[in-house]
Parts: structure tokens; C-alpha cells; sequence
């Protein structure tokens, strides 16, 4: 079987991963709604678009411990999206604009890249943040976040579709980054330079 893109969309609950999940396939594939923790399980959505296939894998949103509402529930929702990561090429994390990053979303961008997953940083909801937001997010990229520096970063509005293409380009980017083949020899003077 042809290999394509498994692409994990990840966050924090509420940052808009359904909504950005339809956008990309283009239609209503996956229940969105206001409140947080419309999505428990990780859901898969095969499509295609310009003639490549690629696999969304919509999960649910990782709360920070304590802030569970349905303990049992909250664990398999954790686990769900936790394997969701595994089991992807590509993670796509979501970031909300008028919110700003939080510890949570710091810790999820470090799980992604223990398990050496390529990783696109999609800051949602640009529409909605006024100046002061985005500049506070683009501030909070640098310190919070500095060490996903080398992923491409995109400034979203899932809702609109404003940007939405651009986060299929910036996997297809990650995915062949990520699965390039290095000969021996430039791996070798990859990993000298890099020691």
C-alpha cells in the first residue's frame, strides 16, 4: 500500500481541531461544538486532496491534570490521543490565538517531539485576536515555545479557511523532511556538525 500522511491534529480543548479537521477535508466530517470536550476519542478521516491521500486523525483536546471533568473518560481520551501521536507521521498543533500558549501546550509539543514525530505549529483563530494578542503569541512562540523554532508556523482561522491550505503544504514539507533517506556519508556529516 502507497504510504502517506498520518497527521494527528492535537491541543488543548476548544482551540478549534474539529473545525480545522473540516476545513482541510472540506466538508462536515467531525462533530464540532462550543463547549470543550465535544471530541473523547481520536477519530480517523481518510481523504484526499490534489490527487494525494492523507489520513486527519482528529483527538481530543489534552486538559491539564485536575481540570478532568469525567475522570475515567478524561484517562482513555489522554490515551486515545497519546497513541493518536504514535501512530502518526506528522503532528499538527494547534494553538489559540486569543488565548495564548499555555504550560499544557508546551508539554503536548514536547511529547510530540520524544517520540521524534515532524511537527507543523497552526495558531488558530487569527480573526479573532486583535493587535495586542498576536503580538503577545508571536512573543509567546519565542519564549514558551522556543524550542519548536525549526517547525513552520501558520496563522489560521479554521472557521473562515483563511491559511487552511497553506497547513496541508507545511505537512506535506514535514512528512518529507521526515521521511527523507540520508546515504551514509551525509548522515554522517549531519551528526559530526551537530556534535
Amino acid at each position: 500500500e502507497e504510504k502517506h500522511p498520518r497527521v494527528a491534529i492535537v491541543g488543548r480543548p476548544n482551540v478549534g481541531k474539529s473545525t480545522l479537521v473540516n476545513a482541510l477535508v472540506g466538508e462536515e466530517r467531525v462533530l464540532t461544538f462550543g463547549e470543550p470536550g465535544t471530541t473523547r476519542d481520536a477519530i480517523e478521516v481518510p481523504f484526499q486532496r490534489f490527487g494525494r491521500r492523507y489520513t486527519l486523525v482528529d483527538t481530543a483536546g489534552l486538559r491539564k491534570r485536575g481540570k478532568s471533568h469525567g475522570a475515567e473518560v478524561e484517562k482513555f481520551s489522554i490515551v486515545k490521543t497519546l497513541q493518536a501521536i504514535e501512530a502518526a507521521n506528522v503532528a499538527v498543533l494547534v494553538l489559540d490565538a486569543v488565548d495564548g500558549i499555555s504550560e499544557q501546550d508546551a508539554h503536548v509539543a514536547g511529547y510530540i517531539l520524544e517520540r521524534g514525530r515532524a511537527v507543523v505549529v497552526a495558531v488558530n483563530k487569527w480573526d479573532a485576536a486583535d493587535t495586542d494578542a498576536r503580538e503577545r503569541i508571536k512573543g509567546e512562540l519565542r519564549w514558551k515555545a522556543g524550542f519548536l523554532s525549526f517547525a513552520e508556523t501558520l496563522y489560521i482561522s479554521a472557521r473562515s479557511g483563511k491559511g487552511v491550505n497553506d497547513v496541508l503544504r507545511a505537512v506535506d514539507a514535514a512528512y518529507a523532511a521526515a521521511m527523507a533517506k540520508l546515504p551514509t556519508p551525509k548522515l554522517t556529516r549531519s551528526l559530526i556538525a551537530a556534535v
